[in-house]
């Protein structure tokens, strides 16, 4: 089914008229109870239930959702091939560097890193009124 005039910017073109005529075809046999189904419009997202009359106003008024691209709030069947799947444990065949008996020496508790967060600031103690530092003495 040609989708193309999903991203025509002019609701009042003919391809578009034509593409709302045939999304309403299709929205009309996919209602619940109340003869409501989910409205694909740019404002809605097929989060709400709308009247097959509000969804066709809404499409003009707002446009219909661009990444609606399979209809499968109305219908259109999802193509499971479409997805690739993926093995979560492709590559993955032990974790043995966190065991801490790697006895080097050290207690792994990084050490090492350097915790430079106080040297950024000044103290508040050091602040002086009308210095040429904007109201600060800087000890750098």
């Amino acid at each position: 089914m040609d989708k193309s005039w999903m991203n025509l910017r002019d609701r009042l073109c003919k391809e578009y008229v034509n593409g709302i005529r045939t999304f309403i075809q299709v929205a009309k046999n996919h209602v619940n109870k109340e003869g409501k189904s989910r409205c694909p419009c740019r404002d809605c997202q097929n989060a709400f239930w709308k009247s097959i009359n509000d969804i066709e106003i809404h499409l003009y008024r707002f446009g219909i959702a661009t990444t609606y691209q399979r209809w499968i709030f109305h219908g259109e069947k999802v193509d499971i091939n479409y997805y690739k799947p993926v093995d979560l444990n492709s590559g993955i065949d032990k974790v043995d560097h966190l065991d801490d008996d790697d006895d080097d020496g050290d207690d792994d508790n990084n050490d090492d890193l350097v915790d430079t967060s106080q040297s950024r600031y000044v103290p508040m103690g050091n602040i002086q009124e009308g210095s040429k530092t904007g109201g600060r003495q800087s000890s750098h």
